[in-house]
C-alpha cells in the first residue's frame, strides 16, 4: 500500500506528518512522494488564515480529482475547523480530528486495534531525518494566549503540554547519533515549555551539554519565542554554547502598542526591542525574523508607520507579512472597524518593501565573513543551505566537484541578493 502525505502550514504540522509517515511505514505501508502512486492520501491541513484553509481544501479536491480510486484523509487544524463549524466535507473524504491523530496510521492502513499502552502524542519521537536534513523536534504543544485574531487555540487546543525533558534530550541525542546535523526545537508556544519561566533554559543546558559530552556536532535551533521567554537564563545559553544557533523568530505582529493591545498579544513593542538588544549585546550579528499582520481592525496609517519603524530598528533579516484574515470564533472577526482589503493590500506591499531593504542591509554585514551551512542542495560546483544565522547561502566550488549533502560546509560570503522571498548570501567554499 502506497501513502502520499501533503503537509500545509507550520513546523508543528511538519512534525505531525513526520510521525504519521514513521508510523505508517512501521505498519508495512510505503510513504511515497508522488501523488500519482498513492493508494491513500493524507492531507495535513492548516487553518491559520482563510487562505490556508482554502489551500488545504484545494489539495483535497486535487487528490479526489487525480486519484479517484485512492482513499483520502483530512487531518490537522483545517479538519478540526471543519468539524467545529459543521462545514460540509467533500464526498469521499474521511476527516480525522487532532484528538484522534494517534490512530491515523492504523486508520489509513486498515490495521485496526491500538497498542495496549499508547505513548502520548507529545512524547512520540522522530527516529531519523526525513527528506530534509534538518529535523523539527516538537517539545511543546498548546497555546493559552487566546489572541483576539487567532483560531489555533480552538482547533489545536489551549491546554499546554510539554515533552518530558528526558524524552526530548533522548530524541535529539538519538537523531544526532544517526548523523543529523541540525535540530529545530518547535511547538505551538515553546516559551511556555515546562513548569517554570526558565524550564526552556534548563532543557537547553541539558540537551547541549549532553551533545558536547558525547562529541556529537549537531547544532540546535530554536524556532519561535515571544519576548517574555527571552530570560537571562536563556541568553546565557546562547552565550555559552556555540552549537545553539544565534537566530530566533521573534513575532512582532504590529509595531503599535494600541494594535497589540487589541490583538491581546502578551507583550509591548518595548519588550520586543529589549529582547533584540539583550541578544545583540552578546552577538551583534544575532539574527531575528518576524511576523507582521497588516490591516488589523482599527489599524491606522500611524500604526503602520510604527510597524515600519520597528522593522527598521530591530533590523529583521526576514519579515513574514500577512493581511488580517477574520477567523471563526475570534473577537477580531467581529470588530466593527474592519480595514478594507485594498488598503490592507497596499500596506502589505509597504511592509514588504521596507523588509527587503532591511534584510539586505542586515545581510551585508556578513559579506567578507565565513558562515557555516548544513549542505542541503548540491550540484556540480554548487552547494546551498542555511547558515547558523538562518540565511540561505549559496557557495561555489570547482565545477567538477559535487559537494556532499548533509555536511557542515564553511563558505566565505562575497555578496548578497534578494530573490523575491528571502535574502541570499553568495560566496565560495573555503579550501
Amino acid at each position: 500500500m502506497n501513502v502520499f502525505i501533503s503537509t500545509l502550514g507550520c513546523k508543528v504540522n511538519e512534525v505531525d506528518s513526520e510521525l504519521y509517515a514513521q508510523e505508517i511505514a512501521s505498519l508495512g505501508a510505503t510513504v511515497v512522494s508522488d501523488l500519482n502512486e498513492a493508494d491513500a492520501v493524507v492531507i495535513n491541513s492548516c487553518s491559520v488564515t482563510s487562505r490556508a484553509q482554502a489551500q488545504s481544501l484545494q489539495v483535497v479536491r486535487r487528490a479526489l480529482r487525480e486519484r479517484p480510486e485512492a482513499r483520502v484523509f483530512l487531518v490537522g487544524c483545517g479538519s478540526s475547523l471543519l468539524q467545529l463549524t459543521h462545514a460540509q466535507v467533500p464526498a469521499g473524504v474521511t476527516v480525522v480530528s487532532l484528538d484522534d491523530r494517534s490512530t491515523l496510521a492504523r486508520i489509513v492502513t486498515n490495521s485496526g486495534g491500538v497498542a495496549e499502552e499508547p505513548v502520548p502524542w507529545i512524547e512520540r519521537m522522530i527516529q531519523k531525518a526525513g527528506p530534509r536534513n534538518r529535523v523539527d523536534v516538537r517539545i511543546q504543544e498548546g497555546c493559552d494566549n487566546l489572541c483576539s485574531y487567532c483560531v489555533i487555540p480552538y482547533v489545536r487546543g489551549a491546554h499546554l503540554q510539554s515533552k518530558p525533558m528526558s524524552v526530548a534530550v533522548d530524541e535529539v541525542v538519538s537523531l544526532a547519533t544517526t548523523g543529523v546535523k541540525e535540530v529545530v526545537l518547535t511547538g505551538t508556544e515553546i516559551g511556555k515549555y515546562g513548569a517554570g519561566p526558565d524550564s526552556l533554559s534548563t532543557l537547553l543546558e541539558s540537551m547541549l551539554g549532553t551533545l558536547e559530552v558525547a562529541g556529537l556536532p549537531t547544532r540546535i535551533r530554536i524556532s519561535s519565542l515571544n519576548p517574555d521567554a527571552i530570560t537571562e537564563g536563556l541568553t546565557r545559553q546562547f552565550e555559552w554554547h556555540p552549537a545553539l544557533c544565534p537566530q530566533l523568530h521573534l513575532p512582532l505582529q504590529s509595531g503599535s502598542n494600541a494594535v497589540l493591545r487589541r490583538m491581546r498579544r502578551p507583550y509591548a513593542v518595548e519588550d520586543v526591542m529589549r529582547s533584540v538588544e539583550r541578544l545583540r549585546s552578546i552577538n551583534p550579528l544575532f539574527t531575528f525574523t518576524t511576523d507582521v499582520i497588516v490591516g488589523f481592525p482599527g489599524e491606522t496609517e500611524r500604526d503602520l508607520q510604527a510597524t515600519l519603524d520597528v522593522i527598521r530598528a530591530a533590523a529583521f533579516a526576514k519579515v513574514h507579512v500577512f493581511r488580517f484574515s477574520p477567523r471563526p470564533f475570534t473577537p477580531a472577526a467581529r470588530e466593527p472597524e474592519q480595514v478594507p482589503v485594498s488598503i490592507a493590500r497596499d500596506r502589505l506591499h509597504s511592509v514588504l518593501d521596507v523588509a527587503e531593504r532591511t534584510g539586505m542591509t542586515f545581510a551585508h554585514q556578513f559579506v567578507g565573513r565565513d558562515v557555516t551551512i548544513v549542505s542541503e542542495q548540491v550540484s556540480p560546483g554548487i552547494v546551498q543551505g542555511y547558515s547558523e544565522q538562518y540565511l540561505w547561502t549559496q557557495g561555489r566550488t570547482y565545477p567538477d566537484i559535487t559537494p556532499q549533502r548533509d555536511r557542515f560546509i564553511t563558505i566565505h560570503a562575497e555578496s548578497c541578493r534578494f530573490d523575491g522571498e528571502r535574502v541570499v548570501l553568495e560566496g565560495r567554499l573555503n579550501d
